[in-house]
């Protein structure tokens, strides 16, 4: 239980003024109706901002920091409180954790080397675990969302956006998904990075954008060879876009934030048909 709480509030980065309660419902407007963890007491309405409101949580337990704003109290950073999807993002971490130590100095992990194991919630709030990929022809990055250095993590994401326009012109695409993982969980909570996808105009069906713990995170981060430093306020990094097989293996590897969509494409469009060839 030690284990579960600690990874719970180091994924929020929330502070101790913080509610947990399961949601009962949630208005068009974003009012919550949350009723304590326990079962017991006041059904208390909270302000969902824009990315929970479009989640929900409806009969999802959660936690969140409180904010009082003008007289009314919103909600802010939900995450998941479910206490098994804790203890199975506990058990990845631990696992991945102990996989970077046995790697030594050496952890990035080279093509045709397998992808790493996760368990990470998207941008509906849902827990999304590696083996939910395989059979899947995926294209991943890393960014963080307020990041505002217009070459890096804006690029990035505006080349996953043409990437995935030029993928939706093929039929033969249906099956490849984008994924995008943060390295700032502490700020990126679902709710915020399903805002963040819409400010792009994102299809949420092929790209999901990922979050976590913050150790699992970080121990990604090293086996995918992404690297950062805070440094003014601010998270300095390198770039990369992985390419990875329906069979999990690391086929690809573009340094920087920009890429070449149609080539990628290309690349993810070749994996699939040959995924698609050997299931037949």
């Amino acid at each position: 239980m030690t284990r579960i709480l600690s990874l719970l509030l180091a994924f929020a980065g929330l502070s101790a003024a913080t509610e947990t309660g399961r949601v009962e419902s949630v208005s068009a407007d974003g009012w919550a109706k949350i009723l304590p963890a326990d079962g017991k007491g006041v059904v208390q309405s909270r302000r969902f901002y824009e990315g929970d409101r479009q989640i929900g949580w409806v009969g999802r337990l959660v936690r969140y920091e409180t904010v009082a704003e003008g007289g009314e109290t919103g909600a802010r950073g939900v995450v998941s409180a479910d206490p098994e999807e804790l203890r199975r993002v506990a058990e990845v971490t631990d696992v991945l954790r102990r996989e970077t130590v046995d790697k030594g100095r050496v952890v990035t992990r080279m093509p045709n080397e397998l992808m790493p194991n996760m368990a990470l919630w998207d941008q509906d709030g849902r827990l999304v675990l590696k083996k939910d990929f395989l059979g899947h022809a995926i294209a991943l990055n890393f960014i963080f969302t307020t990041c505002r250095v217009a070459r890096m993590c804006p690029a990035a994401t505006a080349s996953m956006k043409a990437l995935g326009d030029q993928l939706a012109q093929d039929p033969a695409a249906a099956g490849i998904r984008l994924l995008t993982i943060t390295f700032d969980p502490e700020t990126d909570t679902p709710g915020q990075l399903r805002a963040y996808a819409n400010g792009y105009g994102i299809n949420h069906a092929r790209h999901r954008f990922l979050t976590g713990d913050v150790g699992q995170i970080k121990d990604l981060m090293r086996h995918y060879g992404i690297q950062t430093l805070r440094e003014d306020g601010t998270i300095v990094h390198n770039a990369a876009l992985i390419v990875i097989s329906p069979e999990g293996r690391i086929t690809y590897r573009n340094e920087g934030a920009s890429f070449d969509a149609v080539a990628v494409a290309e690349r993810l469009l070749k994996l699939a048909g040959t995924a698609g060839t050997k299931s037949r």
